[in-house]
């Protein structure tokens, strides 16, 4: 049964350091250095990367994903954060599809026989559990997915004529300048254009 091995070593900054993503920029890299000029500079905090990337808001290589930049709206964040703790403690949420409603001491009791790791690891994973669940919001409706951008409209020059394949086409075009000599002659004048019909077009 799947859940997260990632903990805190102590919970008592995430509240701080998950509004502090609200308030930072998207970094490229998620990193202990991006960590320290959110204020966070104890060895301790730098469990948070892991955790982050068991709630998918960073993928294996520390980069921020799409639910990370979901996140940082505050209309939705407490919404966001829950369905990541669904997905990264689904296991959890098998064996109780309330289980953000339950004791510390039974979550310990569950992650212990779902992990089979130690009393020490347990408590620490139980205890990031309850502090995540704690500032997630688990009523109603999940939030919705992020909207991709649609392709720009693409126009198309009325001189562009479409060849058979698709998506393929040629379009030429010439300026031509002419410096019409002054004369009060217009057969001058219907000389030139004559040519240029015979010549150019």
């Amino acid at each position: 049964m799947q859940v997260t091995n990632a903990y805190l070593y102590t919970v008592k900054n995430l509240p701080d350091m998950l509004a502090a993503i609200q308030k930072a920029s998207v970094p490229p890299k998620f990193t202990h250095e991006f960590l320290q000029t959110l204020g966070f500079k104890s060895t301790n905090d730098r469990s948070l990367i892991n955790v982050l990337k068991g709630l998918g808001f960073l993928d294996s290589n520390s980069v921020p994903t799409p639910i990370y930049s979901q996140y940082r709206d505050k209309d939705i964040a407490k919404k966001v954060l829950a369905q990541q703790i669904k997905k990264a403690y689904a296991g959890l949420f098998m064996t109780d599809e309330h289980a953000e409603k339950l004791s510390s001491e039974n979550v310990r009791g569950k992650l212990a026989t779902l992990t089979g790791k130690d009393d020490s690891v347990v408590s620490k994973m139980a205890s990031t559990f309850t502090a995540l669940s704690s500032l997630a919001d688990f009523t109603g409706a999940p939030p919705e997915k992020p909207v991709s951008k649609p392709e720009e409209e693409k126009v198309e020059s009325p001189a562009l004529e479409k060849s058979e394949k698709p998506n393929i086409g040629l379009a030429f075009s010439h300026v031509i300048y002419i410096n019409l000599p002054t004369t009060t002659d217009v057969a001058v004048y219907d000389a030139i254009f004559k040519s240029m019909r015979e010549h150019l077009l």
